[in-house]
């Protein structure tokens, strides 16, 4: 049996689930990690659910989700090693970046070649260090094959793609430094997965947070093919129509998905957060115009949520020591007179995140 939905009561949904009403003390989304970027985006996307003072103490960063920097709960990063392990050796060259064709790489199976990296990373990171130290030695364990030559350092290195998905398993956490990003052990490292210890583990979390979705959407958020998510796809969700299109649901999601009511709020979304993290961009902004500005390849700016809706986008720039200026982008229309008091409260609270004293808000 398929329920049938609105994209409203979606949007509804996941509002709710991320903890926007800032009506819970950790929003549940932690679940799934908060990215990082070098303009305070995890603080940024707490501060757009909570209204307590806003601090990653105590939360640990590691490369997770496609080996991108993201915070997790303490204690949770053994258990992102085993789900974040491959589960086939196409999987395994699917998230190492390989060709299609490519099944070895000097002699080792993709499988085999996550395996050697992971030691490696362990047999070398035995106290912190500096990225570029750990990576140059963990090149001279690795074959030919899995470096490159690279004109910017002038040397040659492992590919950073594998570099980064070998660090989870190899037990392996990061923290800021004086000089950088370190990488440090982890007080309990455990052992190197053999395999993935939930392969539904991410899948549920990812339509719980970011669903009703499809194979292919959890495909593009893992860092894998579709093909690969279809072999391990759960059979204990419900089919679920979004104006007619076809997606799933965990079966325990569906009545609170029908049950939502329109939610009021607004919010200043920063880059990277994971509520702009679904992979559905035609369901979150249907405009074609819009997805390209919002979603780049370098450089996002943050989103302006309105009611569920993605409105506009923003970004902030520092004026002298004392003022953030944020500029607001509509996608369609002027912001509603009634809507820019809490726009400007919201980006006084950017601004008290980042630690500036005062935020003016101007529109594009």
């Amino acid at each position: 049996m398929t329920t049938n939905v609105s994209r409203d009561q979606v949007l509804w949904y996941r509002v709710r689930q991320h903890g926007l009403l800032r009506d819970n003390e950790e929003p549940a989304v932690l679940d799934i990690g908060l990215q990082d970027t070098q303009v305070a985006s995890a603080q940024l996307a707490l501060a757009a659910r909570t209204t307590r003072p806003v601090s990653l103490d105590g939360y640990e960063l590691a490369w997770t989700l496609r080996g991108a920097p993201h915070h997790h709960r303490p204690g949770e990063l053994r258990r992102l090693a085993g789900e974040l392990w491959p589960w086939s050796d196409t999987d395994a060259r699917a998230r190492l970046m390989w060709q299609k064709s490519r099944t070895v790489t000097d002699g080792l199976t993709a499988l085999e070649t996550y395996r050697l990296i992971a030691e490696s990373m362990r047999k070398v990171v035995t106290k912190p260090m500096t990225k570029g130290a750990a990576s140059a030695e963990v090149t001279k364990l690795m074959s030919p094959g899995l470096n490159k030559a690279c004109p910017a350092c002038k040397s040659t290195h492992i590919y950073e793609q594998p570099f980064r998905l070998g660090a989870l398993p190899g037990g392996l956490r990061l923290r800021a430094g004086e000089t950088g990003l370190l990488l440090e052990p982890l007080s309990k490292r455990g052992s190197i997965p053999t395999k993935s210890t939930n392969p539904h583990g991410l899948v549920h979390r990812y339509l719980r947070f970011l669903g009703p979705a499809t194979p292919a959407e959890v495909a593009k958020w893992l860092d894998t093919s579709t093909a690969n998510v279809r072999e391990i796809w759960p059979d204990d969700l419900a089919e679920v129509a979004v104006d007619g299109r076809r997606a799933w649901l965990p079966k325990e999601n569906v009545d609170e998905l029908l049950d939502c009511d329109r939610v009021e709020l607004v919010r200043l979304l920063p880059a990277m957060d994971p509520f702009l993290q679904a992979r559905d961009h035609d369901l979150l902004v249907p405009g074609k115009a819009e997805q390209k500005v919002l979603w780049t390849i370098l450089g996002n700016p943050g989103a302006l949520l309105v009611d569920g809706q993605i409105g506009g986008m923003w970004r902030s720039r520092l004026v002298g020591r004392k003022r953030l200026e944020v500029t607001v982008t509509p996608f369609d229309v002027d912001v509603d007179p009634s809507l820019r008091d809490d726009v400007q409260a919201e980006a006084e609270r950017v601004a008290e995140v980042r630690g500036v004293p005062a935020a003016v808000v101007r529109y594009a």
